[in-house]
Parts: structure tokens; C-alpha cells; sequence
């Protein structure tokens, strides 16, 4: 037996297992029943028709997926067991479809599982021979195939990633070069500012001052351009559109993309500063690798503070005592804010209904409600507390939540007339259902209309909620906006 094998043995098969120099060895022993129905209420052991040795081209994670087997199956919970039993048969598929295929490796997708090993791992200490081991063929071997396929050597692979994440690091904190070496798998930092300048054409600081300084910057999202226009930055490049209104009064901004961002247009932008938005905490989409080929790309947490997102952002462009100073400015405002409705709404509650083209959702605590609940420190609606961004709803379930108020916004708008038109005859509609006149918010009169803004005041961004501020001192201290029957 030997690393890397696999082997199927019939039932009732003599094995002897020896081990040379009495050293010691580790191996997994599986036993299964493989059956096939006879009849309809029937099973009879069947003939598995595959070589007694299997090809594996990524061992490392083969032993993975057995050790999650084994625990879930040993858990002591039968619902660990059934997946342990699902995630088996999966394995064998996997190791059957290899043999099946006569024993040929997928090399083009093993090594894109070394690629992304090194992009979750690039902190170990990752060597072309561990990588050719996941592999299952020699290092040398390995190292060609890489290279023929990904246009670099492993090694080299492996530095650029590094190297990628030592970017965002450089921007986005203030450590050391030494801590940050360390902390993306350099030996130190002079080997990593040699790494560093020979991938960039600059030394680190080089490197931070010149995107520290950049007056050309792309922004990917609505709530990072909300972010620099806070800051006073319009930013030089940006996707545009009108669910987001305050692009479009850009004269200088060159436009990316409609609604998602334009590779192409990205990249004749030339911009020297990349900000994105996404969802994932771990690893990189592969859009995002694009984006790293046309200028330094930071990306932040979706689900981060948006107080975080415009401090963060104030730190890369040499903007972080405009940041400071702008949150000063927010929470006074708040605060004030706060006092007046303090005497007018008093404790009671106020639900964010958000209405769409032919949906309709409740806003929890991010969005407005991070305004109205957290800066406002209004009464929370029974059943928002559990809602993190938003929870798509019926106006029969809207009584569940036995709101005083109602604030009418926008949900999924893109922007467009159709959308604009669409939502217009939804609160149409909603008044002449008998389930809306019976809200306690309608029956009040205490229904207040701001669904025409598009997403001006719902996105999550300072812009925003500085906006929103002033427009919910202008619409609870009045009853001018209410909807009325």
C-alpha cells in the first residue's frame, strides 16, 4: 500500500498489509454494501464493476471529505449520519467516474484545485511538492502542466496571490511590512518587498501613495460611491443608473455599467483604484481576479458597518479625518433629530414597508432601519428584530407586525419608468383592499410615502442616511406627507 492509492476489494478478499523497517502507517477502511433492486420490494448484492485500484488526482482532499465523513457518522445524531451516508455516495461517484473514464486524471481540474488551495492558504508554507502530491504526478511534471495552463510556474502563482492580498492589507491597515509579510506567507519583509516591487513595478510605500493620492478611482457599487461622496470625492469612474439617482447627476464620472460593472469599459477606464462589494467573506469570484488585472481592487465585506465601510474607505484615500469628522457631524444630526421626534412619535413603533413590481418586503435592521432603530432609537415593530436586511411579505402578513406608523419606500427598483409606474399602481392598489384599511397605521392615517426616491434613501451607505435624516424630520414631525384615503 502506498500514498495516494485507492483499492476496491470484493467481500470475502484475503489482505495482508505489510510494513517495512516495523515503521507505522495510516489508512482508511471502509466497508460498504453495494446493492440493486431484484424486484420492487426487493435488494440482492450487486457485482461493482470498476479496477480493484482507483486513480486519484487530489488525494489531500479525498481524505478530507472521509475524515467529515467519519465524524458525522460517529456523531451520535442520525440526522449526521444520513448526510455522512449521502456525502459517501457522492465520493464514489467521484471515484468511479475516474475509473469509468479509464483511469485518466482531470488534470486541467486538479490543478485549478491547487490554484484555489493557494488562494485559501496562501498564509502556510505551500511547496510545489505538496502541490504536486494533491495532484497525484511528479513535481516536475506538475510544474509544466501548471505552467502551460495558467501561463506562470506554481511557485510564481503563489507569490501573486500574496502579493494581491499584501495589497489590500497595505490599505486597509496599519501594520507593519514585517506583520503584514508575515501574515500572507513571506519570510520577511525584505524578501517581500522584493517580491513586492518585482510584481509591481513599485516598493510598498510607493505603492500606497500613489492609490492613496489617486484621483482616479472606480466604484462598483452604490453604497461606496454614496461612501465618496460623502468624503467630497465624485468618484472618476462608477456604474450608473437610476435606482440609484445620485449618479446621474455626475458630469465628470465615466460611466462602467448599467447596473453591473463592464469589464471592457473598466478597463479602457484605466482607472487606479478598484472599490468593490461582495457577499462572500472567504476566496475571490473570478470577477474579481479580472478586476485585479486592471488596477489594485479592494474589496469589502457586504455585511460590514456602514460606518466601518466609510472609515475604511477615508483610510485608503487619505480621507480619514474627513471620515471622522463627517461621523461627528451624522451622530450630532442624529441626535437632535432624536429629540424632536422623542415628543412627537413618542414609543411608538414605525415599520418600513418596502413595495416592488407586484412584491413587497419589510426592512429590518440594516438600511433605513440602521437610521430609524439604531441612530433614532425608535420603537422596533414586534417581529422586525429578527429581520437583519429585509423579509419579502404579503399585506395580509403586515398585521403580524401591529405597526403604528408606516413608512412606503421602494423595493427592487432598477430605475426604470416601467418599475416607477409598477410600484405607483401597487400603493394604488393597496387602497382599495380592505386587508390595508385594516392595518392600525391606515386606520391612523399615519402612513407616509417616500416610494418615488428610487433607492436614494435605502441604500446603505452615509450618503443615505444623512439624506434619510433630513427627510424624517421633515416627514414625522408634519403630517403634510401622509398617504391619505
Amino acid at each position: 500500500m502506498q500514498r495516494q492509492k485507492v483499492f476496491i476489494l470484493a467481500p470475502d478478499s484475503a489482505v495482508q498489509l505489510g510494513l517495512r523497517n516495523a515503521g507505522s502507517a495510516d489508512y482508511y477502511y471502509i466497508q460498504f454494501h453495494a446493492l440493486q433492486a431484484a424486484d420492487r420490494k426487493q435488494f440482492i448484492p450487486a457485482q461493482l464493476n470498476c479496477p480493484d485500484e482507483l486513480p486519484i488526482s487530489h488525494f489531500s482532499l479525498l481524505t478530507e471529505r472521509v475524515d467529515e465523513i467519519m465524524r458525522k457518522q460517529y456523531s451520535g445524531n442520525g440526522w449526521d449520519a444520513m448526510k455522512a451516508n449521502i456525502l459517501f455516495q457522492d465520493m464514489l461517484i467521484a471515484l468511479f467516474k475516474d475509473a469509468i473514464r479509464e483511469h485518466k486524471q482531470d488534470l486541467k481540474h486538479a490543478i485549478a484545485l491547487t490554484m484555489d488551495y493557494m488562494e485559501q492558504n496562501y498564509r502556510l508554507n505551500i511547496t510545489r511538492k505538496q502541490l504536486a502530491e494533491m495532484v497525484g504526478i511528479s513535481e516536475d511534471y506538475y510544474s509544466r502542466a501548471f505552467k502551460k495552463l495558467a501561463g506562470k510556474s506554481p511557485m510564481e502563482y503563489l507569490t501573486e496571490v500574496r502579493v494581491s492580498q499584501a495589497k489590500q492589507s497595505l490599505l486597509l491597515s496599519r501594520d507593519s511590512f514585517r506583520s503584514i509579510a508575515q501574515s500572507v506567507g513571506f519570510s520577511d519583509e525584505f524578501y517581500f518587498s522584493r517580491k513586492f516591487k518585482a510584481s509591481t513595478g513599485r516598493s510598498p510605500t510607493s505603492y500606497v501613495n500613489a492609490v492613496k493620492y489617486s484621483e482616479k478611482i472606480a466604484s462598483l457599487r452604490h453604497l461606496l460611491t454614496g461612501h465618496l461622496i460623502a468624503l467630497g470625492v465624485e468618484p472618476y469612474a462608477a456604474v450608473i443608473n437610476n435606482a440609484y439617482p445620485v449618479t446621474t447627476r455626475f458630469r465628470n464620472t465615466v460611466a462602467v455599467g448599467d447596473y453591473k460593472p463592464d469589464l471592457e469599459k473598466l478597463m479602457t477606464a484605466k482607472p487606479d483604484l478598484i472599490m468593490t462589494c461582495e457577499f462572500r467573506d472567504f476566496g475571490k469570484s473570478q470577477k474579481e481576479k479580472m478586476y485585479d488585472q486592471i488596477a489594485p481592487t479592494v474589496t469589502l465585506p457586504f455585511y460590514q458597518s456602514w460606518r466601518v465601510h466609510l472609515q475604511t474607505i477615508g483610510k485608503i484615500i487619505g480621507k480619514e479625518k474627513e471620515a471622522g469628522d463627517w461621523l461627528e457631524r451624522y451622530d450630532n444630526k442624529a441626535e437632535s433629530v432624536r429629540k424632536q421626534l422623542a415628543e412627537t412619535i413618542g414609543d411608538e413603533t414605525i415599520l418600513i414597508v418596502g413595495i416592488g413590481d407586484g412584491r413587497m418586503c419589510v426592512y429590518g435592521q440594516r438600511n433605513m432601519g440602521s437610521v430609524l432603530y439604531g441612530d433614532l432609537k425608535l420603537a422596533v415593530p414586534r417581529g422586525v428584530a429578527e429581520i437583519d436586511h429585509y423579509k419579502e411579505t404579503t399585506l395580509e402578513e403586515l398585521h403580524a407586525f401591529d405597526a403604528d406608523r408606516i413608512l412606503l419606500t421602494s423595493y427592487r427598483h432598477d430605475g426604470s419608468e416601467h418599475v416607477d409606474q409598477a410600484i405607483r399602481n401597487e400603493v394604488s392598489g393597496l387602497y382599495t383592499n380592505e386587508a390595508w384599511h385594516a392595518l392600525k397605521a391606515v386606520r391612523n392615517r399615519a402612513v407616509y410615502g417616500m416610494y418615488d426616491s428610487q433607492h436614494l434613501y435605502t441604500c446603505y451607505t452615509s450618503l443615505s442616511h444623512d439624506l434619510f435624516l433630513d427627510k424624517v424630520r421633515q416627514m414625522l414631525r408634519s403630517d403634510s406627507s401622509k398617504q391619505r384615503t
